[in-house]
């Protein structure tokens, strides 16, 4: 009687583990220290690696934020759902998507931020686009997913169109709601008292509304 033979165990991925650990170890330096304090050498203490370890898996401190930047887009969604924002529904009309918008627009503006320190890496990024074609190109990719996301709920969920602007494609419309998310966010993220929030709220839920033909009180 043959035996069947056993299959080898699965190899560990040693490559994937540390650029995990330096990856983590950066992550910290800038939740506990702020980005400007983040160096080579302070990740190598965190992460307990020499200078030679941390380069062979990212050789620039700027690689070494492009995988950050991935893993704290990764972190935010995940706090998202701890705070209450609730998962992307499947659209079927306007009822479903100004729901979904309200309750997503009152984490996003109502409350603090889900990650500070996200904004002080999108903002870092955003400052050296002119000479980082890998900086430019992670932004994009993140607007870009929001925006085709949101255009295509907008289409199926087939928001009217504000009067005067009756031929704006979904995909003009969901960018106009990105440029009135960014501009508040970049307000508050520089002075946090800048201005009341629920009154913020108020008024770009009451803006956004009429898309949604949603009469009266438009927090619904």
């Amino acid at each position: 009687m043959s035996s069947t033979p056993s299959r080898p165990a699965p190899r560990t991925d040693i490559a994937a583990i540390r650029r995990e650990q330096i990856v983590d170890a950066a992550t910290a330096v800038i939740v506990e220290q702020g980005l400007p304090s983040l160096s080579l050498s302070k990740i190598e203490d965190k992460a307990n690696m020499s200078r030679g370890q941390l380069t062979y898996y990212f050789p620039t401190r700027e690689d070494i934020l492009l995988a950050v930047f991935d893993r704290m887009i990764e972190r935010m969604h995940e706090r998202s759902v701890e705070k209450g924002m609730p998962p992307p529904p499947c659209i079927t009309g306007r009822e479903d998507m100004w729901t979904h918008l309200r309750m997503f627009l009152g984490v996003l503006i109502g409350r603090p931020p889900l990650s500070p320190e996200f904004h002080a890496l999108h903002y870092s990024f955003l400052s050296q686009i002119g000479h980082r074609d890998d900086f430019r190109g992670r932004l994009v990719s993140l607007y870009e997913g929001w925006r085709k996301h949101l255009a295509g709920d907008m289409a199926k969920a087939g928001v009217s169109r504000p009067r005067g602007a009756e031929g704006a494609s979904d995909r003009v419309m969901a960018s106009f709601v990105q440029a009135i998310i960014h501009g508040v966010i970049l307000q508050l993220d520089a002075d946090p008292e800048a201005f009341d929030r629920g009154e913020m709220l108020e008024l770009v839920l009451a803006v956004l509304a009429p898309w949604f033909q949603v009469e009266g009180d438009a927090r619904g």
